[in-house]
């Protein structure tokens, strides 16, 4: 099951799209302690867009409603560590951190900067 996000620049005539997976499979990680002894399920977002230096963007994997955007730590659109509410929530709060990047250690959350989605 896939959901694409098409998003549309106001100021440029390209589109960019945007890939969440719900994936169930065994998951090869260094974060044993969210992972359990059976298949883990979780979500996947992949997207083929660059940033503004044309870098390609990393796919990011969300195990729980707690996986926030910044590190673990913090929502990207907002200064709050209170986990998603839904998944809806949390797919709108990963999509605006893909479109929009967030500065080195946004919200002290000690993430590593990463630039807007290029258009």
């Amino acid at each position: 099951m896939a959901v694409n996000i098409s998003i549309y620049s106001n100021t440029s005539p390209s589109t960019k799209s945007i890939a969440l997976s719900f994936e169930g499979e065994i998951l090869a990680g260094s974060n044993t302690s969210v992972l359990t002894t059976d298949i883990d399920y979780f979500f996947k977002i992949t997207t083929g867009a660059r940033d503004t230096d044309n870098v390609q963007l990393p796919v990011k994997l969300m195990l729980s409603l707690d996986s926030l955007a910044l590190n673990d730590n913090k929502q990207s659109a907002t200064n709050t560590a209170n986990t998603y509410v839904d998944i809806k929530s949390m797919v709108v709060d990963y999509v605006y951190d893909y479109i929009n990047g967030h500065t080195a250690d946004q919200y002290g959350s000690g993430v590593k900067l990463q630039l807007p989605m290029q258009f």
